[in-house]
């Protein structure tokens, strides 16, 4: 770049000097700009299970999947004292559907985790999940950028994984994604979950289930957890009495008119909007349909005799 920028700006002339020349006379002088100093670290780990969870995305490989080639990402959530991988998932995306139907998996099995400790990706800097997590009454923590020694212990899972059981994939066989799904689930059960972990000296499903035996795990319901993870708007309602989401236009009752009014949907099912009063559903909204609205009775200027004959 430094040998680009020299020559655009007309410092010198092509080939003389050459760009091996630049470069010995940059390392003779020592040019190059010194690293940045070790940041201080220190060796974490909380008490008790649930205190803290780690999340992130690990890109994979290229599979057949339903005989298409595709790259597929691991979705994962760890818990820091025990290190049991309480969700954990291959998905075709690194979005926020994957991200949410491993959260839910997590929270509906292992409970609610008291902080939620994740990078700077979008998908978990999204307003969506900073409100689920408001509502679950969960932390959501975010390391600095560009700092993943910071997630050690997921890191250090991600690692495994690739060591571990990605040998084992045959790059020539087609799977489905659930049938894949099957063969990780098995392998993360019976080749790391009960296999001694030499930073707890300890299986990770033994440490969850003995410090669970002393831990109030605070549980809530697949219902509850379903309506949490809705996606949620906030909408004023135009003299039409219709609202906008996602570029689509629904009709709700003349009272609103005017008002502000919270809409939610669940993920990946734009069309099932419900609005919402008070934290509960009141009322599932429909699409505006013009030609049905053009059909219905309605009140014309009507004239009386006088004005006839006027």
């Amino acid at each position: 770049m430094l040998y680009t920028m020299l020559l655009e700006e007309g410092y010198i002339r092509a080939g003389s000097p050459c760009e091996n020349t630049l470069r010995n006379y940059v390392k003779a002088q020592n040019l190059k700009p010194k690293a940045e100093p070790k940041k201080d670290r220190k060796k974490f780990e909380k008490p008790h299970i649930n205190q803290l969870w780690m999340s992130d995305f690990m890109h994979g490989q290229h599979l057949i999947i339903d005989e298409k080639k595709r790259k597929l990402f691991l979705c994962g959530i760890i818990d820091d004292h025990s290190r049991l991988l309480v969700g954990c998932r291959w998905t075709l995306k690194e979005n926020t559907e994957a991200l949410e139907l491993v959260f839910k998996d997590a929270l509906a099995t292992y409970g609610l985790p008291k902080a939620l400790y994740c990078d700077n990706g979008a998908v978990y800097v999204s307003h969506h999940l900073q409100l689920v997590c408001a509502r679950l009454g969960i932390a959501l923590i975010h390391s600095k950028p560009y700092d993943s020694p910071a997630r050690g212990k997921i890191e250090r899972f991600w690692r495994t994984v690739r060591d571990g059981f990605l040998p084992l994939v045959s790059y020539s066989q087609n799977y489905s994604l659930e049938g894949f799904n099957h063969l990780f689930a098995d392998w993360l059960d019976q080749r790391y979950h009960r296999k001694i972990h030499r930073g707890i000296a300890q299986t990770p499903l033994d440490r969850y289930l003995d410090d669970g035996k002393k831990t109030n795990i605070q549980r809530i319901s697949q219902n509850d957890i379903e309506l949490l993870f809705y996606q949620t708007y906030t909408r004023v309602v135009k003299n039409d009495s219709t609202v906008s989401v996602n570029s689509v236009l629904y009709e709700l009752p003349p009272g609103y008119i005017g008002a502000k009014v919270e809409l939610r949907h669940p993920t990946g099912k734009p069309l099932e909007l419900w609005l919402y009063e008070n934290e509960k559903p009141v009322l599932k909204l429909h699409k505006v349909d013009p030609v049905h609205n053009s059909q219905l009775p309605f009140n014309g200027i009507r004239f009386n005799n006088s004005q006839n004959q006027e």
